[in-house]
């Protein structure tokens, strides 16, 4: 899948959100883990190619937390391309798949507190829900901040 290319280029990613430089088993992690009461078909991992090399990644749980919302586990682009637009691009394929493939017509993410990509989020039409939930990374605990975007009232 390629993953372990990617997930080898996030390290300051990682040191934000799990206080590690690669957390053990990310790419198992990246390809099967979901929130509880989720079924695994509902789990769409997704890596990322420009010019034949890994760029990114892309996570997407399908009704979760409900029937018609596309809940973003993680959308990544390794940090030596960040800055190139590859994050947006990977962003509106990923809202076209939610759109289109799955039909939802919200979507929802979290953000760990620790981490500088709210604003990146927030550029692309995500308001804040005002749920907060604590978050426990393998040598961190923050906050997770979740993010909303209806995709009827948003376009792109």
């Amino acid at each position: 899948m390629n993953a372990e290319a990617v997930l080898d280029d996030l390290r300051s990613y990682s040191i934000h959100v799990d206080g590690v430089g690669r957390r053990p088993g990310a790419a198992v992690e990246f390809a099967t883990a979901r929130p509880p009461g989720t079924r695994l078909e509902d789990k769409h991992a997704f890596v990322a190619h420009q010019n034949g090399r890994p760029v990114g990644l892309l996570d997407v749980i399908d009704r979760y937390p409900l029937h018609g919302t596309a809940f973003i586990g993680l959308l990544a682009v390794r940090e030596g391309l960040q800055g190139e637009g590859l994050g947006r691009a990977l962003y509106r394929q990923a809202e076209d798949f939610i759109r289109n493939d799955l039909a939802a017509s919200v979507i929802r993410l979290a953000v760990v507190e620790a981490t500088p990509v709210g604003g990146f989020w927030k550029r692309t039409g995500f308001v804040p829900t005002g749920e907060v939930k604590p978050y426990e990374g393998h040598a961190v605990t923050s906050r997770s901040i979740l993010l909303e975007k209806s995709l009827n009232s948003y376009p792109g």
